[in-house]
């Protein structure tokens, strides 16, 4: 049980709801045109070294708490599946309005 929550706050695993609700904010902000992650003031290296500063904090965080504020895309998350997606619900969205034109 404990080894679970542990699993799940640490991000090792996820749940269906968590990855649908991911999916539908990140669809939407491709269908908006929007960076993915934010933007961030700060230069591809520094958002680098915050991403790597990072990466185990909440592993030590009882030793040195460790916040990372910055917006980076070093994630680790193969992002095509979000366009592609989006993709699909666009062309699915077009298709539904061309059925609903009349012909001339």
């Amino acid at each position: 049980m404990l080894t679970d929550l542990l699993d799940r706050f640490y991000g090792f695993s996820e749940n269906k709801r968590e990855r649908e609700m991911d999916m539908r904010e990140m669809v939407d902000k491709v269908k908006r045109n929007e960076p993915l992650y934010g933007k961030s003031t700060l230069s591809p290296y520094m958002q680098g070294v915050a991403a790597r500063n990072s990466r185990y904090a909440g592993v030590f965080y009882h030793i040195l708490p460790w916040f990372n504020f910055v917006n980076h895309e070093q994630h680790g998350v193969d992002t095509a599946k979000y366009y592609q997606q989006a993709e699909r619900e666009l062309e699915a969205e077009r298709r539904k309005s061309t059925e609903g034109a009349v012909p001339n």
